[in-house]
């Protein structure tokens, strides 16, 4: 036991079920036990044999109420009783045999009755209906009772207490009186299980007691042995069609089994004693007619008892249809009446009340051709009786006279109602009010009247001039293309009117995701649909009969919502709500409720109609498409302050790199110290301009980019210094990066920038000092996770600050380039926008969240890359420059531009040659001038850019190599798997370097592509 300390232990539920089985058992067997020897103690008293089996008919009881499994204590009973009282002779062979096939009759007996009920007639329910009393009638009298007196007679036989001669009587008996007992006690015992004894009817209580007490009365007067026989005492025996048609009418069929049963106690009685009617001069004759007695007046009163019962069923349940469609009559958007042979009108419902704007007992005395104008009522008239005669529907409109003399255009559609002799007596008229449409038509059709009028005085005024004919003939054309079109469309429109509301109809009556159920007057659910099923989850047999305001929430509950809208529904006549409503597994749906108060016909609140619909997925949808539209039109705010920057930075390129160029060809002719400071002034605010300008091309994602496949903690221990040198002393930097991080393909100069970037906004958000930590986590995003309809296995690197946060209406625009919240001259507001840039461009995103006062996390999200990172390369030491040899053709349509780059081609020894465009470099080839090297730009106008050009002088002079300089130009990007280029502005080593390379690889290779591909220069690198 110390294994499981805290182990509870509990009785098993099948220790329970055992239990109550058992106990189970033990009734049925203790109450068949004692009936079977009260039985066997009548038969030793009196001489005459026992005319009803009392055990016989509780076992039948027993296997209908529990079912086939109470069989056990059923042969338990009928064994014990049929044992010899001597535990001597109850231990012998020959007492024990007989008694087990005794008890096997007996269970066998109840078993196939109880058996063949179910399977054939319900089983306990077979008393509610006259066929079912009738099939238990049938099985009580046939092969139940028969099976247990074949049985008993067989075992009496075998064992010896019984002749061949004698077997025959023998059984009729046993069949009889288990028969009777089957009959007689059977039907009390199930219906007084079965009873519904929750509600108090005092008449029903009241009835039930006389209906006893007569039984008794009567019984006990006719049957008993108390009185002496005579003629006038048999007689009496007709009084007991007094109490039996007493609870049969007045009671039900527990009450008529109950005085069959108590009846047919008191005849046993006084047969048995030798008195009452049923003691004449032969044994054998009383016992026959005793039974007859017992048998047919249980038959005959429980299957009137259910007849009676089944018909004030079938008139609640009539009574109950009525007032429903009553209601739905009364409520309806159509008008309904109902008139006679003579037009008289017999029933109208409200609306057809509001359309005469007459009341119903004022409609009650008039004829249909009161209500019609006298021009519309003989063809009404002769329409009504033709529908009598030939049981034919027909719709015709007319004109009703309102009690103010006005007129209303009423469609009257009338259909016959024939009776069960297939006449017609009424028929049904249902109006619509169609008085707008007939106003609108004849609007319509007086506008057309009038611009035909106004078209052909028109005509006929400009008829004199040719010039002018023509053109009033086009405008009439015009104006009646327009009219009839207008015509089409507002026809096209009220047909589409009518479709609409013929399929509205029919939607409605074919709804099925609709909750419909009644309440009564107490909010009790008294019916149940499928869609109420579907919706809430409950079975109709579970949830009729429960109080409704389980479907609210507990809070709603304890508000006292329920009865709140029961009453607002008695007293406006409909509740209409919208709340949280709740499931039978207690999950919570958004609903839409309609409560409606249903009325009998003289007003009186007969109950409620509830009427829900779940608006979960609706409501759910709204806020996603409200998420949505708010993520699009940041998205398309960004991409289209990309698109500006991207066009701001390739026009400022060509700026800054005139700019650095002449600062470097001064740099070279200038000697004075003043003047060089000047000059480098000048070079460092362009190289200024360059980072500038790579930041805004990192915003809009066409910075050219060298990714490799990269470990990020090895990368970040790589930076932790420099990130730290960018801090305040009152600043902590925290690395949190573990060693299973997934390794991603980034730009490592791109990502050093952007961390720099965050950390330096992170610590100008401490002014105070404060800690910063930088962690890097695996994660797998779907795009239901609202980052960026990001989906994948992507590693979430985070930068948190403990700083003053950000404000929620200043969160949605860091992002975005030149915005920023610090003082003048203390930001550009382009750090955060290279964090844009660089995360989407690696196929990533950033999300920014804060919370004013405690801080904020920027975390970038990169994408997972299946490879092995690589390690960085070091730079290749810097060959000493030479003076160059040879002529360089530069292409270059910006002449200031084309300039500048020609003078630092020059600085480097090389002579020079110029060319605005690709066609005219081409032309120089094509002439044979002497070229050793191409150097273009590739942005440029005409229909061949530098590409082209380079591809161009690749296939037709291989032999000179190419070089492409760009400050950015979406066609470099599509480009760069085969070129690459030289950045604008560039530094002159580079461009040294840029043309040394190429020279070189054009003499040591004799065909192939001549255009240059080196690694890209970047940051230091590319100013040396």
């Amino acid at each position: 036991m110390t294994r499981f300390p805290n182990a509870k232990f509990k009785p098993a539920p099948q220790l329970r079920r055992v239990a109550k089985y058992l106990f189970e058992l033990a009734i049925v067997g203790a109450s068949y036990f004692v009936l079977a020897l009260g039985a066997s103690a009548l038969t030793s008293i009196y001489s005459t044999p026992i005319p009803i089996w009392p055990s016989a008919g509780l076992a039948l009881a027993a296997v209908l109420l529990r079912g086939l499994r109470v069989w056990p204590g059923v042969f338990a009973a009928a064994f014990a009783a049929a044992l010899p009282s001597g535990i001597a002779d109850a231990m012998s062979a020959d007492s024990i045999l007989p008694a087990l096939s005794n008890a096997a009759g007996s269970t066998l007996e109840a078993v196939v009755g109880g058996y063949l009920l179910r399977l054939w007639s319900q089983g306990g329910r077979t008393f509610n209906t006259p066929a079912g009393v009738a099939k238990f009638a049938l099985v009580a009298l046939g092969p139940a009772s028969m099976l247990g007196a074949l049985v008993a007679a067989g075992t009496s036989y075998l064992a010896g207490q019984a002749e061949w001669e004698n077997l025959i009587p023998l059984g009729t008996v046993w069949w009889l009186r288990d028969a009777a007992g089957a009959l007689v006690l059977a039907p009390a015992v199930v219906l007084c299980a079965l009873g519904d004894y929750r509600g108090f009817d005092s008449d029903k209580v009241l009835s039930s007691i006389l209906g006893i007490i007569a039984a008794s009365l009567v019984g006990l007067v006719a049957f008993s042995p108390l009185f002496e026989d005579s003629a006038v005492r048999n007689a009496l025996a007709f009084l007991v069609v007094l109490p039996l048609s007493w609870t049969v009418l007045r009671c039900g069929e527990r009450d008529t089994a109950t005085a069959v049963l108590i009846l047919a106690c008191f005849a046993v009685w006084g047969a048995l004693a030798g008195g009452g009617p049923f003691a004449p001069a032969s044994p054998d004759d009383g016992f026959l007619l005793l039974v007859v007695f017992l048998i047919s007046t249980s038959v005959v009163s429980l299957a009137l008892s259910a007849h009676v019962a089944t018909r004030g069923r079938a008139e609640i349940r009539l009574r109950r249809h009525e007032q429903i469609l009553r209601a739905m009559f009364s409520q309806s958007v159509m008008g309904f009446a109902q008139i006679d042979a003579v037009g008289r009108v017999t029933v109208a419902n409200n609306r057809f009340c509001s359309i005469a704007e007459r009341s119903a007992p004022e409609l009650l005395q008039m004829h249909i051709q009161d209500l019609i104008d006298p021009d519309d009522a003989p063809g009404m008239a002769e329409a009504i009786r033709h529908a009598f005669a030939n049981d034919k529907a027909f719709a015709r409109e007319t004109r009703y006279v309102l009690p103010d003399g006005s007129r209303r255009w009423i469609r009257n559609n009338v259909s016959a109602i024939a009776d069960q002799s297939a006449a017609v007596p009424h028929l049904m008229l249902v109006a619509e009010d169609v008085t707008d449409r007939r106003r609108a038509d004849d609007d319509l059709k007086r506008a057309h009247d009038k611009l035909q009028q106004t078209l052909e005085e028109r005509t006929e005024r400009l008829a004199h001039t040719s010039e002018l004919l023509h053109s009033e003939t086009e405008q009439r054309k015009r104006l009646e293309a327009a009219l009839k079109h207008d015509i089409a469309e507002r026809r096209k429109a009220q047909e589409a009117l009518v479709e609409s509301e013929w399929r509205f109809r029919t939607v409605i009556q074919g709804v099925t995701d609709y909750a419909i159920f009644m309440l009564d007057r107490g909010g009790y659910i008294t019916n149940w649909n499928v869609g109420a099923q579907r919706i809430h989850q409950y079975a109709a047999a579970e949830i009729v009969g429960q109080h409704f305001s389980r479907f609210y929430t507990e809070e709603e509950e304890q508000r006292g919502e329920p009865a709140r809208a029961l009453q607002l529904a008695a007293y406006e006549g409909k509740c209409v709500v919208e709340g949280w409503r709740v499931r039978r597994d207690n999950s919570l749906f958004w609903a839409s409720a309609v409560i409606e108060a249903v009325r009998d016909e003289v007003g009186t609140l007969a109950g409620f109609v509830n009427i829900t619909r779940d608006m979960t997925e609706r409501r759910e949808a709204q806020a996603s498409l409200e998420r949505a539209q708010e993520q699009l039109a940041q998205s398309q705010k960004m991409e289209a302050l990309g698109q500006l920057t991207g066009s701001i930075a390739h026009d400022f390129n060509n700026l800054l790199m005139i700019v650095s160029g002449h600062a470097q060809l001064l740099r070279r002719r200038l000697t004075e110290p003043k003047h060089l400071q000047a000059i480098d002034a000048v070079h460092s605010a362009a190289n200024r301009g360059e980072s500038l300008t790579r930041q805004l091309l990192a915003f809009s994602r066409r910075q050219p980019l060298n990714p490799v496949v990269t470990d990020l903690k090895a990368r970040v221990e790589a930076v932790y210094e420099m990130l730290l040198g960018s801090l305040r002393g009152n600043v902590e930097l925290k690395c949190d990066i573990p060693d299973d991080v997934w390794p991603v393909e980034v730009d490592i100069a791109e990502l050093e920038l952007a961390l720099v970037n965050i950390a330096v906004n992170a610590r100008d958000a401490m002014p105070g000092g404060g800690s910063i930590t930088l962690s890097a986590r695996n994660v797998t995003l779907n795009k239901g996770d609202g980052v960026g309809q990001l989906e994948g296995d992507f590693v979430a690197l985070a930068m948190t600050d403990t700083g003053v946060g950000i404000a929620p209406d200043v969160l949605p625009r860091i992002f975005e380039p030149f915005f920023t919240t610090k003082a003048l001259g203390k930001g550009t507001g382009l750090g955060l926008s290279q964090v844009y840039g660089f995360s989407h461009q690696s196929g990533g995103t950033v999300v920014a969240t804060s919370t004013a006062g405690r801080g904020t996390t920027i975390t970038i999200y990169l994408p997972r890359r299946e490879a092995v990172p690589v390690e960085p390369i070091p730079a290749p030491p810097t060959q000493p420059s030479e003076s160059g040899q040879g002529m360089v053709l530069v292409v270059e349509d910006n002449a200031e531009v084309a300039e500048i780059t020609a003078s630092l081609v020059e600085q480097l020894g090389y002579q020079t040659a110029r060319a605005e465009n690709a066609a005219d470099a081409l032309n120089r080839l094509r002439r044979g001038d002497k070229i050793d090297l191409v150097l273009s730009d590739v942005v440029m106008p005409g229909a061949m850019n530098g590409i082209a050009l380079a591809q161009e002088i690749g296939n037709h002079y291989p032999r000179i190599p190419v070089v492409l300089t760009s400050g950015y130009s979406d066609v470099v990007h599509t480009a760069q798997a085969r070129f690459a280029i030289l950045r604008k502005p560039f530094q002159l080593s580079a461009l040294e370097k840029s043309i040394r390379e190429a020279l070189e690889r054009g003499t040591a290779h004799e065909d192939g592509e001549r255009v240059l591909k080196f690694a890209r220069w970047r940051g230091t690198a590319a100013r040396e």
